[in-house]
């Protein structure tokens, strides 16, 4: 029986302040190639956007600390039919889901980029294989 490669769904950004933008933590998708992510807000009024980042010349060391920071680039998305490279985020709860198809990338990061406002921003991620 053959095991197929999973993320369960594991915390990217945890309860963050949305005052400043937020980088969430890269996510590495060795042997995946599809992944999710689902965020969740709540404040005054937050606004700003979300985008997923790409890259493939990221780097860990064995112990997990950065070696190479990576040239990272804003993977397309799809909202209401048309391509975009931002999700706009408003109200003072809500939450969103996006979804990554034939991911080819070695590792992948949220990015939340502050507009106005304040809250706190919470994101998961999960991945597989398609």
């Amino acid at each position: 029986m053959s095991d197929r490669p999973i993320i369960k769904p594991t915390p990217v950004i945890s309860a963050q302040s949305m005052a400043s933008s937020i980088t969430g933590t890269p996510t590495i998708m060795l042997r995946m190639s599809m992944a999710s992510y689902s965020f969740s807000w709540s404040g005054t009024s937050p606004v700003g956007t979300i985008s997923i980042q790409v890259s493939d010349d990221y780097a860990e060391d064995s112990a997990g600390k950065v070696s190479n920071a990576g040239t990272w680039n804003s993977l397309p998305l799809s909202l209401s039919g048309s391509l975009v490279t931002s999700i706009p985020v408003s109200g003072n709860t809500g939450q969103g889901f996006v979804d990554v198809d034939s991911l080819s990338a070695y590792a992948i990061r949220p990015i939340y980029t502050a507009a106005s406002g304040t809250g706190s921003l919470t994101a998961l991620v999960s991945g597989k294989v398609s």
